[in-house]
């Protein structure tokens, strides 16, 4: 069986979402499509605005045949990181296909290119050279891209295209059998708050929902009414802001050395991290202020959200050992059957029967676990959140 096999987030799921698997499916000749989406915890350092359950029944009924779950370690990492841990899962199933993606230019060839000059040595002279002059890590990289392929690239403008560079290298590294296959993006760019041709992205997206306006052109029907459920419910939507008083207890809890040990922290920055806590009380206030042109912001929301965590850099070794279901339909259960036969790794679809047999895997699971509980504190009903709700919680399952 042929998989088109998508790496994602869906914070939430949208119109642009459903024509990219529907496109690349039909232009690949796909037998199913497989979704592995971050969790809780999303790459941009923020809590999902829905929770994975309700964001996997928006996949399933819009073209996803089967969701399984990042882990929140890979989840909240760079984009190398992300790209990275998520390859090394879907290359452990066993699975054949395309890993489809989209990004802003659409040149798979230009794409493979930059990713064989950011292995090159000359490349790792370049970047390491022009960090010595306190700028990020992206603008260093798209520098240093641009002078040794003599093209302009500003990856912090286009960071689908930085990803699919990301893909590329991580399939290369893992000798998958799935191959890179990529759709131009269409509609409003990626942090766009406007719509542009009948499409919006989802921090657009997110923005309306969050300020009560009506996003439902943007989204697939079901998908809509399920966030309208969601919300009714009480389980959304999650903002950042909802972690302020977490966070600022987690900070406060801990030393500066302790800190300074944590996945993703660099030599100054748990002090400036200490500092935006001592004196603001916001979400986004202690962002700002922490931030800096060589930190830039979703640097320091994933170093806080690590925070919360717990995630220490000695957890940054550990690598894909298992794979967890979220939901599947008819034609998910089939791949789910040949996955069972061809995978490295156990795939959990009952929390409480994961047999995990070394260590490693354990602490993977166990920051799994303590995601959920967290963003479980964030339902804007507290009285809909509990403990342990990765244990309570089927897989969504959809034969219609």
């Amino acid at each position: 069986m042929k998989v088109l096999a998508v790496i994602c987030e869906y914070n939430p799921f949208h119109n642009g979402h459903a024509y990219q698997l529907a496109k690349q499916k039909e232009e690949l000749g796909c037998d199913a499509v497989v979704c592995l989406m971050s969790g809780s915890f999303v790459q941009r350092g923020e809590p999902a605005i829905f929770d994975k359950w309700s964001r996997c029944e928006m996949a399933l009924h819009s073209g996803c045949d089967l969701v399984l779950e990042l882990p929140v370690l890979y989840s909240l990492k760079s984009a190398e990181g992300f790209a990275r841990g998520a390859v090394a899962l879907l290359s452990k199933l066993g699975i054949e296909g395309y890993l489809g993606f989209g990004s802003e230019s659409g040149d798979l060839p230009s794409l493979i290119q930059a990713s064989q000059l950011m292995q090159s040595s000359a490349f790792q002279a370049k970047v390491k050279e022009m960090l010595t002059t306190g700028i990020s890590y992206p603008k260093a990289c798209a520098d240093a891209l641009s002078a040794l392929s003599g093209d302009p690239f500003d990856l912090q403008e286009s960071p689908n295209d930085i990803l699919g560079i990301e893909y590329i290298k991580a399939l290369e590294a893992e000798t998958s059998l799935l191959k890179p296959a990529v759709i131009k993006r269409t509609g409003s760019s990626h942090d766009s708050l406007t719509p542009v041709n009948g499409y919006m992205s989802a921090s657009g997206i997110r923005s309306a929902i969050q300020n009560g306006r009506d996003a439902s052109e943007f989204m697939p029907q079901k998908a809509y009414e399920i966030v309208a459920r969601e919300i009714k419910a009480g389980r959304g939507p999650v903002l950042p802001e909802s972690l302020t008083t977490l966070l600022c207890y987690a900070v406060t809890l801990h030393n500066r050395e302790w800190l300074a040990g944590i996945s993703g922290m660099s030599e100054g920055l748990e002090k400036r991290i200490m500092d935006a806590v001592s004196s603001r009380r916001s979400f986004e206030e202690i962002v700002l202020s922490a931030k800096t042109k060589r930190y830039p912001q979703t640097r320091i929301q994933r170093v806080m959200m690590n925070i919360l965590l717990s995630i220490r850099k000695d957890d940054e070794v550990l690598f894909p050992s298992y794979a967890r279901v979220l939901g599947f339909g008819a034609k998910g259960a089939e791949v789910l059957r040949q996955m069972q036969e061809s995978s490295d790794i156990p795939i959990i679809t009952k929390t409480a029967d994961a047999i995990l047999s070394t260590e490693e895997s354990k602490r993977l699971f166990e920051l799994d676990i303590l995601s959920t509980d967290i963003y479980s504190l964030l339902y804007p009903q507290k009285s809909v959140g509990r403990n342990g709700m990765d244990f309570y919680r089927s897989p969504i399952i959809l034969f219609s």
